[in-house]
């Protein structure tokens, strides 16, 4: 079995809206993290919170043409909430983040600003003829950040931490938009001499919104970026409608509908006959309590954003999380409480945090814990934590993204429930989703329906929403052959001589992991591990660049996907992330649905690719 893919090239391969990369050998991830250009030019793709999709950077650049000034930076965002957050987060960071080794300028009021920009057809009656017409019905309104250069790094770590960027086919169908109106106002209003310098000038189109009259600026600029991202559009929108993969995008509505149910198992007769069964074991839970949104980050920032409003105090993350999830927490609000062992003596700890907080009346606003953790796989002990919740008025947080609904229940625990979509529940790595689910059964119910309700937005894009409900009519099938398969990995791997330590939850915190466990017979410990070695670095390097697998970041893929995690998420705190136990040559690994005589033989091919202790010594 041998799936690697060339370096720079989509994960899963030839998947226009892949969100994942190949970075082939543990050389590649260091020099991604350092920025050398033999692995950034060759990039097609990448993680959509890390990597702006081509999609996105060619959106920008048009946008850009349309309001920028010179050595101004742009980002783009659905919404006029979220820009407005992001202007906020800059002028809020730019101060805290500034140093010798980061000069930030600090920003005068009104230098970073919010511009609208519309994307609808000029000629709807055309649009209505072109192939993929049927996208085209509706005005778009996007609303772009516009901030001095230099600045351009903090927008960008708002996109990464929040997920609340634009969708790539998002910004394919603003861009497709803005190509059909090119071809028209070619047809009507042609080219008229310029009265200096020999350069033609086009007057503005009301729905082109990329057109510069301005001196020096040619008016095509955008034009190239626009008609190199729309080869394949048309023929994925006709491969994935024509033999019935996908609904059609005008029913996005009921997709999400659909979603939401299948999120809460109140499932409707007909998914019930299919054999689609989903049980999350709290009563009254019903579709009304799912928020989808469009990224997992973004339920952890909503979730948070909710909080903020009914408490405004610090919170608690309890155990190592997915890093972005603590630079939520620590960066939006006061700040937080880092318990990053998340056992032992972490419990008493929070107690103490909780205790010490109710005496001063500036009560901590909510526990945050993923179950089981990224990349540690550790559970955490939510009898625990619920007991001490239920003390204190504090709101439980669980991200079980790792786990999933299909393996555990822990929103018979929790206050709030988030999850990223992206990834066992979509298997297939070509859509970003996530979702919040609130526990009825709690107190503070009431309470956080309300908050949601002043913060949250509709934000997934129709198409994603498309994708998404696709990709997981099969969800529940899918995890139990995953849960065989990564079993067997993890023990192989234990097995092995060469192998310091495999963390998984069925090893790892398991009793706190068998309390939550689902008691179904396909339930298992999920398809993630991580694994190190006892030769360390020179071993890790050895394995992964054996490994006949996609390499990339993501997990949950219905493929097996490895990557050298702590590199590519705490590259610049190494240290830092390895007093808690995440070190730098831990591989992860996302186990799939292949075969398991082809997983097991390819893992020991790997393990056969790191010398021996002897080997070493020659």
């Amino acid at each position: 079995m041998n799936s690697q893919v060339p370096l720079g090239e989509c994960v899963p391969a030839s998947t226009r809206y892949a969100v994942s990369v190949s970075l082939p050998t543990w050389q590649d991830n260091v020099d991604y993290e350092l920025g050398a250009p033999r692995v950034l030019e060759r990039m097609v793709s990448g993680y959509p919170r890390f990597f702006i999709a081509k999609p996105v950077q060619a959106l920008v650049a048009l946008v850009k043409d349309r309001f920028a000034l010179p050595n101004e930076a742009a980002m783009v965002f659905p919404s006029l909430a979220c820009a407005q957050r992001c202007v906020a987060f800059i002028y809020d960071q730019a101060p805290k983040q500034h140093s010798a080794e980061l000069a930030y300028g600090l920003p005068a009021p009104g230098q970073v600003r919010v511009v609208q920009y519309v994307a609808e057809p000029v000629n709807k009656k055309a649009a209505a003829l072109d192939a993929i017409g049927s996208n085209l019905k509706s005005p778009i309104t996007i609303y772009c950040v516009l901030l001095p250069a230099d600045l351009f790094p903090l927008a960008k770590q708002y996109w990464q931490h929040t997920g609340n960027g634009i969708s790539a086919r998002l910004a394919d169908y603003c861009l497709h938009i803005a190509r059909v109106n090119e071809e028209y106002e070619q047809e009507v209003r042609p080219y008229s001499p310029a009265s200096r310098g020999g350069t033609a000038q086009r007057s503005k189109g009301r729905g082109s919104g990329y057109h510069r009259n301005a001196e020096g600026v040619s008016p095509n600029r955008a034009t190239d970026e626009i008609r190199s991202h729309e080869t394949g559009i048309e023929a994925d929108a006709y491969m994935e409608e024509r033999f019935g993969r996908n609904c059609d995008p005008k029913h996005a509505a009921e997709m999400k509908a659909v979603l939401r149910r299948r999120i809460a198992g109140a499932l409707s007769e007909e998914e019930q006959k299919q054999g689609a069964q989903v049980e999350r074991g709290v009563t009254g839970l019903s579709s009304s309590d799912v928020y989808l949104v469009a990224t997992g980050m973004s339920a952890v920032y909503y979730t948070h954003l909710a909080l903020l409003g009914m408490r405004g105090g610090k919170s608690v993350c309890f155990g190592f999380p997915y890093t972005d999830t603590l630079k939520i927490l620590e960066k939006f609000g006061p700040g937080a409480y880092f318990l990053g062992h998340g056992e032992g003596s972490d419990y008493d700890e929070l107690e103490r945090i909780l205790e010490r907080h109710a005496m001063d009346q500036d009560p901590i606003q909510a526990i945050f814990t993923e179950c089981p953790s990224n990349p540690l796989l550790k559970t955490a002990d939510l009898s625990r934590l619920r007991d001490l919740a239920d003390r204190h008025s504090v709101a439980l947080v669980v991200d079980e993204t790792i786990g999933s609904f299909a393996n555990v229940d822990v929103l018979s625990w929790a206050d709030v429930v988030v999850s990223s979509l992206t990834k066992v529940f979509s298997g297939d790595s070509n859509v970003m989703g996530g979702s919040i689910v609130l526990n009825p059964n709690r107190s503070l119910y009431s309470s956080l329906r309300t908050a949601m309700g002043t913060v949250f937005e509709d934000l997934m894009w129709c198409e994603d929403a498309v994708f998404l409900e696709r990709n997981s009519r099969d969800f529940m099938k899918r995890v139990p052959g995953i849960n065989r398969n990564a079993l067997a990995v993890a023990e192989l791997l234990r097995a092995s001589n060469k192998v310091a330590q495999v963390r998984y939850p069925k090893f790892t915190t398991a009793d706190n992991y068998a309390r939550i466990m689902r008691s179904t017979s396909e339930a298992g410990y999920g398809g993630l591990l991580s694994v190190e070695f006892v030769g360390g670095e020179s071993a890790s390097r050895a394995f992964y660049d054996g490994l006949a697998c996609c390499k990339g970041p993501s997990l949950g893929t219905n493929f097996t996907l490895a990557s050298p995690y702590t590199i590519l998420a705490h590259f610049t705190e190494l240290e830092w992330a390895a007093k808690y136990g995440v070190h730098a040559d831990l591989v992860r690994i996302s186990i799939g649905l292949e075969p398991l005589d082809e997983l097991l033989a390819m893992f020991q091919a790997a393990l056969a690719s790191i010398p021996s202790a002897k080997e070493h010594a020659c």
